[in-house]
């Protein structure tokens, strides 16, 4: 089982380098590209206006993905959001190993259990204390799986069953 996205299963780490392209706009990781999604309307910051075309492209230019991550937390979230953050991940997700390496070292992983294991209690994403929902960790099992050429159909792929 995988059960830390660091040392050599750093690359699935959605702050891992890899390039995001969407709406003519280039992300330097998944994070990048998931914060930014998180706005559809204007935000105010510091003063100014950006429109969601202007605040994704700041967000690109953002050099360190722990710090598009903290502004995540800060901004005005589109009001669909816990509707649509999944469909953004999954998207995101399979974008980042559409390149050859990334889709190697993914498929290297073989049949492990992937968990996003982590300490900031987030158990939407990953498993904080044994306790949490993993859905980035099914995600890239599922992503690993599609790479392979495995379908999961019917009760398998409606729970998540690997």
């Amino acid at each position: 089982m995988i059960q830390k996205f660091d040392g050599r299963y750093g690359f699935l780490s959605n702050f891992y380098t890899c390039e995001i392209v969407h709406q003519g706009i280039v992300y330097p990781s998944v994070e990048h590209y998931y914060v930014a999604m998180k706005c559809n309307g204007p935000q105010f910051m510091n003063g100014s206006q950006y429109t969601p075309i202007d605040f994704r492209e700041m967000v690109a230019k953002i050099a360190h993905p722990g710090t598009v991550k903290k502004l995540g937390r800060k901004i005005s979230v589109r009001k669909d959001w816990d509707d649509k953050k999944l469909e953004f991940m999954n998207w995101a997700v399979r974008e980042k190993f559409k390149d050859e390496k990334l889709a190697e070292m993914l498929l290297d992983t073989g049949e492990e259990e992937i968990v996003e294991g982590n300490s900031w209690n987030d158990t939407f994403w990953g498993v904080c204390e044994g306790k949490g929902q993993n859905h980035l960790g099914k995600i890239l099992m599922k992503v690993r799986d599609e790479l392979r050429g495995i379908q999961r159909t019917g009760l398998e792929a409606i729970l998540g069953i690997r």
